[in-house]
């Protein structure tokens, strides 16, 4: 792999701090100039950070501060967080700094700043207008030369503005990188605290969610970074992969001090399913931290993860058939008022099927709960089984008599259904009668 190091002229005199406390992480404070900044996005990404940067008010209240009132930036913005394994002091107020490892080197924080003087750039260069971050990355490898060379000739009309910037680096004791890789996603975390990072995206830069990306197919578009194109929530994702997880749980196959939820929550707290995982995922005896990621060595977890899948498949398949069981025992589920039949159809949850008849989930989640019972523990291989496969299961042999006269007592109200401990019970038995 080719090394990307790249010296930086900053504008003030070089001065480190170190800690006091014995962290063994530098910190440098500077600023840098519209043509620094170019060679810096050349190679600088942002994968380190939870979130990605994206056209918002925040970029556009940038953008007009540059067009304004350049001369205020400096002022107004906390401008780029980077990090680095490497930062080398030289001359003349330069440093070399190495930006190898997108997971641990990059801009921790200031995404939105620096994709906004980017755009800014872009757009004041060549009358080219960008609308994400990929695109700009894209844009800035392909056409790098000429962004130079076009800046080159324009520069006394953008040398009138300059960026702080702020370099944390390993101070080069012994165990120096180790201190940064411990602590980076922590470090990186806490600056995007002020923008309200969700639990999700903390657990994406802890790499709780790793083992369970490897296990989905890729044609599932999930937001797992906040600003992230995508089609699927992450948490929606995670929730799925919580059923499983509280069959481990409920077995006392997972430590006793993890976090404890029942399957409602699954319907009502997705905040709860993504704290209960990220609880799990961090434990000392479910996953190894190494460089600051979390690696998950647990055999059962590691097996109820790649269930998820069939679970969120199943979601899908189970909202299309839906209105199609319950007119099995009780014809009439298009006059309840919660349920809409448009012409044209719409996507399901994760995207796998669509259907002109949308209704509020909480009708299907106690029997997506029901799952449970097809699950079964292989001691002898530590792992989460199927008894049998939800692909497997002919939906139309389910029996819902009992499960669409409790609907009736709630008065149609799926908020009810999916709260209702009654309803899961009454699925746990609906799927034991599968087997």
């Amino acid at each position: 792999m080719k090394t990307k190091n790249l010296i930086l002229k900053l504008d003030s005199a070089l001065s480190q701090q170190t800690s006091k406390e014995g962290v063994r992480i530098n910190r440098l404070n500077s600023s840098i100039s519209p043509s620094n900044f170019i060679k810096l996005l050349k190679l600088a990404d942002n994968k380190v950070n939870p979130r990605t940067a994206k056209i918002n008010p925040i970029t556009k209240s940038i953008h007009e501060t540059l067009e304004t009132s350049p001369e205020l930036f400096w002022y107004k913005s906390k401008g780029i967080l980077l990090s680095t394994e490497s930062c080398k002091l030289l001359d003349r107020n330069r440093i070399e700094i190495s930006l190898n490892d997108d997971d641990h080197e990059g801009i921790m924080d200031g995404g939105h700043n620096t994709f906004a003087i980017a755009i800014y750039l872009i757009e004041k260069l060549f009358s080219y207008k960008i609308k994400t971050w990929d695109d700009c990355k894209a844009y800035w490898a392909e056409h790098y030369d000429d962004i130079v060379a076009e800046y080159d000739s324009q520069k006394e009309n953008y040398e009138n503005f300059s960026i702080p910037i702020e370099i944390i680096y390993p101070n080069g004791e012994l165990g120096s990188e180790d201190d940064f890789h411990n602590h980076i996603a922590e470090i990186c975390a806490a600056r995007n605290n002020n923008v309200q990072l969700t639990a999700a995206a903390r657990g994406n830069k802890e790499g709780y969610y790793e083992y369970l990306k490897e296990k989905l197919d890729p044609n599932f578009k999930v937001i797992w970074k906040n600003g992230e194109q995508g089609i699927i929530k992450a948490e929606d994702v995670i929730a799925m992969a919580t059923l499983p997880l509280i069959y481990l749980k409920e077995g006392n196959l997972l430590p006793s001090d993890t976090k404890t939820i029942n399957r409602i929550s699954l319907y009502s707290g997705k905040g709860k399913c993504v704290e209960f995982f990220n609880s799990v995922l961090d434990h000392s005896n479910i996953s190894n931290q190494i460089d600051g990621k979390h690696i998950l060595s647990d055999s059962y977890v590691q097996s109820a993860l790649g269930m998820t899948e069939d679970i969120m498949r199943f979601f899908d398949r189970l909202y299309i058939k839906f209105p199609e069981l319950y007119n099995t025992f009780s014809p009439g589920f298009g006059r309840i008022s919660s349920v809409e039949k448009h012409d044209s159809e719409r996507l399901t949850l994760f995207k796998t099927l669509k259907s002109k008849t949308v209704f509020p989930p909480g009708f299907i989640y106690p029997l997506l709960c029901g799952l449970t019972s097809l699950m079964e523990i292989n001691a002898d291989q530590k792992k989460l089984e199927w008894k049998k496969k939800p692909s497997a299961i002919d939906l139309t042999k389910l029996n819902l008599n009992q499960y669409v006269d409790l609907i009736k007592v709630v008065n149609y109200d799926a908020q009810k259904v999916g709260k209702s401990e009654l309803f899961y019970r009454e699925s746990q038995r609906i799927f034991e009668n599968v087997i």
